[in-house]
């Protein structure tokens, strides 16, 4: 199985020279703010060369349900069939949809021929969200029910103890729901430590709240940061998911070594 690859729209250009079988699909990720249209041009793009493209959907950075309906048409128009639907942030005090599972009860999805409907897990947890185990096992259940695929695919983490607590837990937690579900991990690329503090915000990710989680990783190790540090401490998990922070050269090049 390849590694999956997360990109901003704007990297779209960098992909099409990627080494053919070095990663599998392409996620296309949204930031807080930013127009859907963004994302959906990117797609576009990548799909015309002839990458397997999977678009965040970011709940709260919808405005209504118009525009989820046209969002959903416009991926479902270029023959997308897997979908990452996250909470995100937003740029709104008062946004629309304040959780995934809320733009699934619109019932939008179902005029539309999706496959697959990938979550988000948090092993470190979530600030948009204090229940975030227990909201996972809910959107699971409704997709599953759904007849859809479901992937869960993870923020990126540098604790994996943390991690592999979390990963045995929802191991377990998922199993009576559902027996073909992969977790894929996130991993950040290698990367300066101002980098990620920069990607952090990007992210919509607390820069803070990763630093004091993360005591036993101290600064001098991240400005070095080697991900395979942290891949060779985790297990329980199906997939990397990769971040490339630090440049998509320099994840590639540090995968050839």
């Amino acid at each position: 199985m390849l590694n999956t690859l997360e990109i901003i729209p704007k990297q779209y250009e960098r992909i099409f020279s990627l080494p053919k079988n070095m990663f599998g699909d392409i996620y296309v990720a949204s930031i807080p703010g930013d127009p859907v249209d963004n994302i959906i041009s990117s797609c576009k793009k990548l799909v015309n060369k002839g990458f397997n493209v999977i678009p965040h959907l970011p709940a709260r950075n919808i405005k209504d349900e118009k525009e989820l309906e046209y969002y959903l048409f416009q991926l479902d128009k270029l023959n997308i069939k897997k979908i990452l639907a996250i909470g995100g942030s937003s740029t709104e005090k008062d946004p629309t949809f304040s959780s995934t599972y809320e733009i699934f009860k619109t019932g939008i999805f179902e005029n539309f021929d999706f496959d697959q409907i990938n979550i988000a897990g948090h092993p470190e947890g979530n600030p948009f969200d204090e229940k975030s185990d227990e909201n996972l096992k809910e959107k699971l259940n409704w997709l599953v029910n759904k007849d859809y695929k479901c992937n869960i695919v993870t923020q990126w983490t540098f604790d994996p103890k943390q991690t592999n607590i979390w990963l045995e837990k929802i191991n377990k937690d998922i199993s009576d729901i559902s027996n073909n579900t992969e977790i894929h991990i996130g991993i950040a690329g290698p990367a300066k430590f101002t980098t990620l503090l920069r990607y952090a915000k990007v992210c919509g990710v607390s820069a803070s709240a990763i630093i004091a989680k993360n005591k036993g990783l101290g600064l001098t190790k991240l400005l070095k940061h080697n991900p395979k540090e942290i891949i060779n401490s985790i297990v329980g998990y199906d997939n990397l998911h990769f971040f490339p922070f630090g440049g998509i050269n320099e994840l590639v090049d540090w995968k050839k070594i």
